[in-house]
């Protein structure tokens, strides 16, 4: 009897069922040409016909997926998805992201190969001939080169200053074949087109600065193998990543205009000669090995310790390049300092190894009290092979530097030094709920160590206090107070870096959030960030990296970053009186303002103001920001029928009030009689990235039947940029400052829009 009826149990079971569907959109998009690439930047808007989503899946099957797409076809393209089949699961996205950085760049240079800037041959002897021809040089003015090269600017090559990341990653998960979960990772990333504008300056007869296109062809892969075992009381994990670094555009080869072909530099009585062209080397090829282990553990009272180590191991072995390309320089051994065989060494041997370990704690010992503790610890050393370096083309590229090698520097150069770090933090919170009422506090510190920095030793301390209360369902409040302290030890005469330097950095906010009302919410919010370095010194006047005698430091003179301070204030309102109507609006008021300070000295024989401040130029820079929008949703005919309209406003001021000392050279004679007094001795930047976007859109979409949807809509977007760079279209608004010029700046655009989805 117990057979007949486990057997009737069994036939009765029903088969597991299988579901599934999908869901495709297709667009089609009417729009305006636009010139500048701002209006695409990271995006694709094309015209006509396209797909902007789709989606399939299916479960209770033998395999079970969920696939998804976003922008078919386009610049903007993303698919991802996951599978699971035969106890094995696989989840993947591919991911594309444009960067359109400006259209039609003007370049005076052919581009002969990726990388490769080049210049007609004929055209720089022309040029060449006509500056070497031009004597005195002192006539060699604006107007001169103006003329000069006029016919080469009109003649210059357009090309789009755009590049393409390309991401791809797939996690391979062996879990339901093993007593624990193992996963196997790749991840691949390609990134091809132009890097962004470059520059170089030639230090020559003549030092152009010139703009050009940095190339961009590079892959990563990254490998990575997890492992990882789950208890009733936590879990322990390890996992090793292996990354490798491709860079297939190592190399900038840019034609210096105003010289035809390699020859000596010879610097009097007239200098002529020098390079034809100069090679900049990008960065290198390199790899990286990180593991990382970790567990956590679980306790009664929701008590848990995670702790986990983490090790890195990062190498760099490119093959280095000449000093220079250069045919014509020769080292002091008589070698062609263009040729591989004047290199000292042939690659670098780069090594670097970091440790962090992280543990923390949290527990809620009561119901009111939570308890949170952290302790991390980082350590990187520099292990690379270094060496003496003796000599490069370091200065001039037609000119070989020879190098000594000091106390300080003792590998030949500040940059060939070991720079290792190690910081030590930790930070301990406790939260307590009484009613209504939470109050949080926290207090962290660190230790910080570096070599080979001005600030060898420093320490961080902080606190912080976060109230919040709320009162029924109509009333919240959240308020934080926190400062946080940085202090440096070490030796500096004319102050730490930003990165080292002591500081006090005050944060306040404020949030309140009101409900009067059941379908209307307000929103209130202040916040503040003052950060100000402290203890920077005077200038005072230096020879040999040591104060001159007699000399004394000029009080409120010092160098650097100053101050950085933030405001933002933000109001928002919902409001929906009834289910057909939904509106929401926002004002969001920012200033971001900074100081820079820079100041000289003069000599001990200057007329005015011996040992003393020459120039002290100050920059009291900043952005105000002026956002606001409103949406409304207007439900037609619920579940139907639905109009959304939206407008978006966003103005960014920019202003770089400059201020110069009177009596120093900058100011006397240099700009006395362009600056009236009273202005501080110097031109203010008036446009300093001041920008404006305003967007409106409206669209109606309307469910037909369960399967199908349609939609129509209108957007307007109008940008507007100003700058000091972009005041004018010239292509050397200044003595031998060469730019490009790529569009990325205004426009103006309506496009409308349909379309149409269906789910199956």
């Amino acid at each position: 009897m117990g057979l007949l009826l486990a057997a009737g149990t069994a036939t009765a079971q029903k088969a597991p069922t299988i579901t599934s569907g999908g869901e495709i959109t297709v667009k089609t998009v009417g729009r305006e040409d636009v010139e500048s690439s701002k209006f695409t930047e990271y995006r694709e808007v094309p015209k006509g016909i396209s797909i902007p989503s789709m989606n399939m899946w299916s479960s209770g099957g033998k395999v079970d997926f969920n696939l998804s797409g976003q922008n078919l076809s386009q610049t903007n393209q993303r698919y991802f998805g996951w599978a699971k089949a035969f106890g094995f699961g696989v989840k993947f996205d591919y991911n594309q992201i444009p960067h359109n950085m400006g259209n039609d760049a003007h370049l005076m240079y052919n581009q002969t190969a990726p990388g490769v800037w080049e210049m007609a041959n004929p055209l720089q002897q022309s040029l060449q001939t006509a500056l070497d021809t031009r004597l005195p040089t002192s006539t060699r003015t604006y107007d001169f080169y103006n003329t000069l090269l006029a016919p080469v600017f009109s003649a210059a090559n357009l090309v789009d200053n755009s590049g393409l990341r390309k991401t791809g990653n797939v996690t391979l998960n062996f879990g339901e074949h093993l007593p624990f979960d193992f996963a196997v990772s790749y991840r691949n990333e390609i990134k091809d087109g132009y890097r962004g504008l470059g520059s170089v300056n030639f230090r020559e007869r003549v030092s152009p600065s010139i703009e050009f296109l940095n190339p961009l062809d590079e892959i990563t892969h990254d490998i990575g193998v997890r492992a990882a075992k789950s208890f009733a009381k936590g879990n322990v994990y390890a996992s090793v990543n292996r990354s490798l670094y491709d860079n297939r555009a190592e190399t900038v080869m840019v034609d210096f205009p105003f010289q035809a072909n390699d020859a000596t530099y010879i610097s009097s009585p007239t200098a002529i000669g020098g390079l034809s062209r100069e090679r900049f080397v990008m960065a290198p090829d390199n790899e990286a090995t990180n593991y990382k282990a970790g567990f956590l553990l679980k306790f009664a009272k929701q008590t848990r310790i995670n702790a986990s180590v983490a090790l890195g191991e990062w190498t760099q072995d490119a093959p280095f390049y000449p000093y220079t390309a250069n045919t014509a320089l020769a080292t002091p051994t008589g070698k062609n300092a263009a040729s591989y065989d004047a290199l000292q060494r042939e690659s670098y041997g780069g090594k670097v190894n970091t440790t962090m370990y992280n543990l923390t704690f949290s527990s809620r010992p009561t119901d009111a009290l939570t308890l949170r503790a952290q302790y991390r610890v980082y350590d990187l050393k520099d292990k690379s092979n270094k060496y003496v370096i003796t000599g490069d083309v370091s200065g001039s590229n037609s000119v070989w530097s020879n190098v000594t090698p000091s106390a300080a520097d003792p590998f030949g150069h500040a940059t060939a030094n070991v720079y290792d770090t190690k910081s030590s933090r930790y930070s301990a919170s406790a939260t307590y709920d009484y009613k209504a009422f939470t109050i949080e506090g926290q207090v962290r510190g660190a230790q910080l160590e570096r070599t080979n920095r001005e600030a060898t030793k420093g320490t961080e301390s902080g606190m912080g206090v976060t109230a919040i209360y709320h009162y029924n369902d109509w009333l919240g409040f959240r308020g934080t107070y926190d400062v946080s302290k940085r202090t440096a030890d070490g030796e500096t005469i004319y102050g730490f870096q930003a990165d080292e330097a002591p500081f006090t950095n005050t944060r306040t906010g404020v949030d309140i959030e009101l409900t009067p009302m059941d379908n209307l919410e307000l929103t209130l919010a202040y916040f503040r960030k003052n950060l100000e370095f402290t203890d920077r010194p005077d200038r005072i006047a230096v020879s040999g990296g040591v104060p001159i005698a007699g000399a004394v430091a000029t009080p409120n003179t010092p160098s650097g970053l100053l101050d950085a301070v933030y405001d933002s204030y933000t109001g928002e309102i919902s409001w929906m009186p009834n289910a057909k109507f939904d509106l929401s609006a926002f004002y969001t008021y920012e200033k971001d303002a900074r100081t820079n300070q820079w100041s000289t000295t003069n000599s001990a024989s200057a007329q005015v103001n011996p040992l003393g401040i020459n120039n002290l130029l100050n920059y009291a820079a900043s952005d105000e920001t002026n956002t606001y929008g409103a949406n409304v949703v207007f439900h037609v005919v619920p579940e139907k029928g639905t109009l959304t309209l939206n407008a978006m406003n966003q103005k960014v001021d920019g202003l770089n009030d400059i201020t110069a000392n009177a009596t120093g050279s900058f100011y006397t004679p240099g700009r006395a009689g362009l600056i009236p007094a009273g202005q501080g001795n110097a031109a203010d930047i008036l446009d300093w990235d001041d920008s404006e976007l305003t967007t409106v859109s409206a669209s109606f979409g309307w469910t037909m039947t369960k399967q199908w949807g349609v939609s129509v809509g209108y957007t307007y977007e109008k940008y507007d940029f100003k700058d000091a760079f972009s005041a004018t279209s010239k292509l050397a608004p200044s003595n031998l400052n060469i730019f490009t010029k790529p569009n990325d700046g205004k426009y103006d655009v309506n496009y409308v829009y349909a379309k149409m989805m269906f789910k199956f």
